[in-house]
């Protein structure tokens, strides 16, 4: 008899002495007391010889693997997207075979695909943009199993925490009418075509999806996560007169920031903004000719405004200032990471030696908060 059937009979064993037991039996009850040590020193049992086999095949595994080999970690996901294709074809490039001729008036309905790999993996791994996607990073990330996500909105605080005599009742503290919010995961995907003679190279098909394919993917998610921040409900929002130098505009984001934190309780952790703007705010100068941020050559590394970080993007059009504490209230909610699939046959590729390589995503933003940003606008002469 096996260790786990042993102890799978005791403790049916003390399960048959429920009844007796909470009559108080005592015999029944002496008898439990002993399977109940039983099954303690069983489980332990079982544990030591789980630890030993897991040991014992550790070594044996060690044992095969060749010392002087290295194995390779890919860094990216174009490196795991071609590592998947030469686990599928190994020893060979990565070709393309030739589909069956048929006659011009047969009409093909379906064409079954001649190379088509596909995997999921992290965003995280992805590096190498023209020009740093950067609103992503500035919220947090989850991740759910479905395809709809139904949130809280939470609504002003009511009450506050206050010194209590002892004896006293404690003082309520709640969210006035948190509002249940549905979001659906939306599929964000984008292509490229390149030629099959140049995908023959892998490390040309890795650098193809981790720059062209992953950076126009990354445009089209920034560009998206704007769009649903801007026109969440209940964001709060400012105007800057068109008059209004660029040092007003610092004060008035400073007073956002204040804002931002009154009303959600949170600090503003980023100010999102348009490099034009930027480039005005950074040259601001003293009467003497000096720059308020200092010289060029004395230039502060990290963008920051008031001691808060600056993300500078043109997903944000320029005139226009979104503060917030971004992590505290928003969050980038996923389902999985980036799916990658490599085909020639669409539309006319076979013909053209082309291949088309799409990437895709789904993902949701989630604003628990709304009150923890604030959009300003300034007005254009």
């Amino acid at each position: 008899m096996s260790l786990k059937t042993e102890l799978a009979d005791l403790k049916s064993k003390l399960a048959g002495l429920k009844d007796r037991i909470e009559a108080n039996d005592q015999e029944a009850i002496d008898e439990g007391v002993q399977l109940k040590a039983d099954i303690e020193a069983k489980t332990a049992e079982i544990e030591a010889a789980e630890k030993k086999a897991g040991l014992l095949n550790l070594i044996g595994k060690k044992e095969e693997e060749n010392p002087m080999e290295e194995k390779k970690m890919a860094r990216s996901l174009g490196e795991n997207f071609v590592e998947a294709v030469k686990a599928a074809n190994p020893g060979k490039r990565f070709d393309i075979s030739a589909p069956a001729i048929k006659a011009a008036t047969d009409i093909q309905t379906s064409p079954a695909a001649i190379v088509d790999y596909a995997t999921t993996f992290d965003r995280n791994v992805v590096t190498g943009a023209r020009v740093p996607l950067v609103i992503r990073d500035l919220f947090a990330s989850e991740q759910i199993a479905g395809s709809t996500l139904v949130y809280l909105v939470e609504g002003a605080m009511e009450g506050a925490p206050a010194v209590t005599a002892e004896g006293n009742a404690k003082p309520q503290v709640h969210f006035v009418d948190p509002t249940p919010k549905t979001v659906s995961l939306k599929k964000i995907a984008c292509h490229i075509k390149e030629s099959d003679e140049y995908i023959n190279d892998y490390a040309f098909l890795a650098s193809a999806i981790n720059g062209r394919l992953m950076y126009q993917h990354g445009l089209v998610v920034q560009n998206t996560l704007v769009t649903d921040l801007l026109g969440t409900t209940g964001i709060q929002t400012g105007n800057i007169t068109a008059a209004a130098t660029y040092l007003d505009v610092a004060e008035a984001i400073l007073q956002a920031a204040m804002d931002v934190q009154d009303g959600s309780g949170f600090a503003a952790d980023a100010i999102a903004m348009n490099p034009a703007d930027w480039f005005q705010l950074r040259t601001l100068k003293l009467t003497t000719n000096e720059y308020f941020g200092g010289g060029p050559f004395g230039a502060q590394n990290v963008p920051n405004l008031w001691g808060i970080p600056v993300c500078i993007t043109n997903a944000i059009a320029a005139k226009k200032f979104v503060i917030g504490a971004f992590k505290a209230c928003g969050s980038v909610v996923g389902n999985g990471g980036v799916t990658v699939e490599a085909v020639n046959t669409d539309q006319d590729d076979f013909i053209k030696n082309l291949m088309t390589i799409r990437a895709e995503e789904r993902l949701a933003l989630a604003i628990r908060r709304p009150a923890g940003f604030k959009v300003l606008t300034k007005a254009t002469t």
